[in-house]
């Protein structure tokens, strides 16, 4: 069970794919899983854990057991009409470019826990909604205000000028692209896009700084994410289409520059609504071995101290010198709770220790 770009979890080494493991706690369990993630991503991965709660609950409550589309395992269900696959395209077989290395511009970092009760998520909403009237999610209003306090702090620290421009990168589900398929259709439907590849101008440090208001920032986050469309898609398969060893496409993250931030948004995973017939999760979180460079995650809410307020979680990582500085942010600590340190680095960017 090893996460990341390391050789032991190369395609072609043949990793284990997926894999569960169960520890005893005093009062419950810690429920471990494992897939391997060009295997299955988000969307699947939660109907698994659907059908496998379903499963328990059946097992614990002596009830019928549910049913399974066998469909959810046809991945000819993925295809888009007019793609040429490899093996029945005429281009030439093209090798991936080298894997990017860790940039060792990174300070040692820690990957932070927060929490946005309901109430401060409708306030903040508000605060970064657009005068025209336009929709935004609450998760755009979450990604504009974290990508601008992080830029914010993190500028004085590595000094790139004011007219440089940060990468923003965020995983976005191809699910909704795929009509009349199985709801728990297993597969890796995510597509990784960044500033770099969007139509809109990328934005600079000045602008997301301070530039523009926030409700820019969070319709930049909503145009990129309903820029991903079938036509967007075919295109992207297309262009990799003729790369022989597609397993190195995928990104690395440790290799991104300092002041980049890629967001992944896991608010789908509603994985403490389901109920095995003992008991309902209490929280989950990503076990990345260590701490993950440029990376936020947006969790669902799940059964925290804030009771009925209880909103949701973010995690992502910030330099250990400037945590301080980040707990003391009026507009970050306006809306966000801290809840905690789930990894950190313990000496310098290169150590491969860190604390879980």
């Amino acid at each position: 069970m090893t996460c990341g770009n390391k050789p032991e979890a190369h395609p072609d080494n043949s990793p284990v794919i997926s894999s569960y493991k169960v520890n005893l706690i005093r009062g419950g369990l810690i429920f471990i899983t494992h897939d391997h993630h060009y295997a299955n991503g988000l969307v699947g991965k939660t109907g698994y854990l659907k059908q496998l709660a379903e499963n328990c609950y059946a097992i614990a409550k002596s009830t019928k057991f549910p049913s399974w589309d066998p469909r959810c395992l046809d991945r000819r269900l993925f295809g888009i009409p007019g793609f040429d696959t490899p093996s029945t395209s005429n281009a030439p077989q093209i090798d991936a470019p080298p894997r990017a290395q860790r940039n060792m511009q990174h300070k040692p970092s820690q990957s932070l826990v927060f929490h946005l009760c309901k109430s401060r998520a409708l306030e903040l909403k508000r605060a970064a909604s657009p005068s025209d009237g336009s929709r935004i999610s609450t998760y755009d209003a979450i990604v504009a205000l974290m990508w601008r306090v992080q830029c914010k702090i993190r500028e004085p620290l590595y000094k790139p000028g004011r007219d440089y421009k940060p990468l923003y990168a965020q995983g976005v589900s191809i699910a909704k692209l795929f009509k009349d398929v199985p709801a728990r259709l297993q597969g890796n439907l995510q597509i990784d896009i960044s500033s770099t590849m969007f139509p809109l101008s990328e934005l600079t440090l000045a602008e997301v700084i301070s530039e523009v208001p926030l409700s820019k920032l969070a319709t930049y986050v909503r145009t990129m994410t309903n820029s991903v469309t079938p036509e967007m898609l075919a295109a992207a398969l297309q262009r990799h289409a003729a790369v022989r060893n597609k397993q190195d496409l995928s990104i690395h993250l440790d290799s991104f520059p300092p002041l980049a931030l890629l967001v992944s948004d896991w608010r789908y995973a509603d994985l403490c609504k389901m109920d095995y017939g003992f008991a309902e999760p209490t929280a989950f979180r990503h076990l990345f071995g260590g701490v993950p460079l440029c990376q936020a995650i947006v969790y669902p809410p799940r059964k925290g101290p804030a009771g009925d307020e209880e909103g949701m979680e973010v995690q992502f990582t910030f330099e250990n010198e400037l945590v301080p500085q980040l707990l003391k942010d009026p507009d970050w600590m306006k809306y966000f709770e801290f809840r905690g340190v789930d990894a950190w680095e313990e000496e310098r960017p290169s150590d491969p220790k860190s604390k879980l």
